[in-house]
């Protein structure tokens, strides 16, 4: 049912924005919120305690709105959601509205895992790759994980292909102890 919600509040802001650069945007600063609200268990837990009156509740997020310099569509979407008491939708609905981002821009997010932080060179030319052979848009998602050792780990999607250095090790182990 909260995706089912989730889906819906997304849609609709979705619709209030149209323009390419306002979806762009809008996607932003979601996913702001939606970073700001996971990552504050303070915040968290003061918007979803009752005992707090929702007045309260609603000058601190359009405190959080003014600071951000979000626009009115987002800022409304916040009220609303305020006053349905949905704000713990917020990730569900960035998740949702970066689906239709995506989709309407042709865009694909990819996680890129490296060793080490990309230089913007490679990280140009890589995405300029994934563009080549997604045949979309490519938002990098670049994580950082000295586990991998080398290379690289994208993941599309559900599909991951992984090029780093710590699988071709393990690839290597299987063949050589086989199947005991």
């Amino acid at each position: 049912m909260q995706n089912t919600l989730a889906a819906r509040y997304a849609r609709a802001l979705a619709d209030a924005v149209r323009e390419k650069d306002a979806l762009e945007k809008t996607a932003g600063e979601l996913e702001f919120l939606a970073s700001a609200y996971r990552e504050s268990k303070p915040l968290r837990d003061f918007l979803l305690n009752p005992a707090f009156p929702s007045s309260r509740k609603a000058e601190a997020l359009q405190a959080i709105v003014r600071k951000g310099g979000l626009s009115a569509p987002t800022g409304r979407l916040v009220q609303i959601l305020l006053e349905k008491r949905r704000v713990d939708l917020l990730p569900d609905i960035n998740a949702e509205f970066r689906r239709i981002e995506e989709q309407v821009l042709n865009r694909v997010s990819v996680e890129v895992t490296t060793a080490v932080p990309l230089e913007p060179a490679l990280r140009k030319k890589l995405a300029e790759s994934l563009e080549k052979f997604t045949g979309k848009s490519v938002r990098l998602e670049p994580k950082v994980d000295p586990a991998v050792l080398g290379g690289a780990r994208a993941r599309i999607g559900s599909v991951v292909y992984d090029g780093t250095i710590a699988a071709r090790l393990q690839k290597l182990k299987q063949k050589l102890i086989g199947d005991q």
